[in-house]
């Protein structure tokens, strides 16, 4: 089992039961999937489904069009060149840009539209071949996963085409946290959920735009959440000081700055409720006329930034060793989300190891929405420089 993949899904595409081949052979595609492609996947410790296997109430075919969809892996196989199986294909590489692995029994032809794919081939009577077969399955898939590479014919052609679909937000707080392998007593790691929920790090940062405007306190954002949450309140809930936005408005007057610049305030009632010492407000975004609010071109900046304003002369005397952080540019169409996921922690934990007398001891992510998750998990497992994470 690869306890990095622990989590991941896979859907199957398939016949079932007992289907000739073009030869008028008898293909037992049920024992092909039990022990062969299920007992190379759950091997790697995902989880394995095929549409029979759906447990859920409901119209089939849209529980199978969530599965295609979602699935981290799609293994595909075209032995039987079974309409059902290429349409179901079709979907996959219309909705999913990764990891779709496609196999079929050895001397099968590929249909014209497929031809050139690679395809790995068994040969269910050949325990040797089926062995062979399952060790390859599993290169294939560890490979797709760690390097996300396209593998969809319809996002090679059509590489501007979105999908676009709402993470879902994360509702249970779980702290993951990593050792930095060359830096002793360091830790990164990412927090899920509602930043409402944290009260164990001293220092939030909150992705702002050049002219340092909070979010109104009603808006979804994290900006409007830190500012509503650090003003003091009447005895009806509403807002009778605004702390946070008031002290950050005094600090930078009605100038724009600079596009990673970092600004320090009170935490207002923060402090007192979730133990927050300061907001690093970094400016993460600027605005365009007629495009709205754009990501920063170095905004991995805004990382590095908030690590040296911990270590500055200003906070000299201050108790601080943690800080949490959004994801922030990852929200965006315009650019990878991965990619951006990747810059930001990687900043964080160059800073570590290139300052190791650093006051910071512990940098968290803040993982709000499935998306969040995915791309911390992936950024993290996949960094040599970080070791094996322990679930708190």
């Amino acid at each position: 089992m690869d306890h990095n993949l622990v989590g991941k899904t896979c859907f199957v595409i398939m016949p079932f039961g007992e289907k000739k081949d073009l030869d008028g052979k008898s293909v037992n595609f049920d024992k092909i999937y039990k022990d062969f492609i299920k007992g190379a996947v759950t091997e790697l410790g995902i989880k394995c489904v095929r549409c029979d296997e759906i447990a859920e109430t409901g119209w089939i075919h849209s529980k199978m069009f969530k599965h295609i969809f979602e699935a981290d892996v799609a293994v595909v196989d075209i032995t039987a060149l079974n309409p059902n199986v290429f349409y179901e294909l079709g979907i996959r590489h219309a909705l999913n840009k990764h990891v779709t692995v496609l196999i079929r029994k050895a001397g099968t032809p590929a249909p014209f539209n497929i031809q050139g794919f690679q395809m790995l081939e068994y040969n269910p009577e050949s325990p040797e071949s089926i062995a062979n077969g399952k060790q390859r399955i599993c290169e294939f898939i560890k490979n797709g996963l760690a390097s996300q590479d396209v593998d969809s014919p319809v996002y090679e052609v059509l590489d501007n085409l979105k999908v676009e679909v709402k993470p879902k937000r994360l509702s249970k707080k779980e702290t993951y946290m990593y050792q930095l392998v060359n830096v002793p007593g360091k830790q990164i790691g990412m927090i899920t959920g509602d930043i409402q929920n944290v009260k164990e790090i001293d220092v939030w940062v909150n992705s702002e735009n050049t002219n340092m405007q909070m979010a109104r306190p009603f808006e979804r954002s994290i900006s409007a959440t830190i500012r509503f949450m650090g003003a003091k309140k009447d005895r009806a809930g509403r807002v009778s000081d605004d702390l946070i936005a008031n002290d950050l408005r005094e600090a930078v007057g009605t100038f724009d700055v600079a596009p990673g610049t970092v600004i320090y305030t009170t935490s207002g009632e923060l402090q007192r409720t979730n133990n927050v010492k300061k907001i690093f407000h970094a400016a993460a975004v600027i605005g365009q006329p007629g495009r709205g609010y754009m990501p920063i071109t170095d905004i991995n900046e805004c990382i590095r930034n908030s690590l040296e304003l911990i270590d500055s002369e200003d906070f000299a005397d201050e108790d601080i060793c943690s800080i949490l952080f959004p994801l922030m540019g990852t929200g965006t169409t315009q650019l990878s989300a991965q990619g951006i996921a990747n810059l930001l922690i990687d900043t964080a934990v160059c800073y570590l190891e290139e300052n190791p007398a650093t006051k910071v001891e512990k940098v968290y992510f803040l993982a709000y929405n499935e998306q969040d998750l995915e791309l911390c998990k992936h950024t993290f497992v996949n960094d040599p420089r970080i070791a094996t994470p322990d679930e708190i």
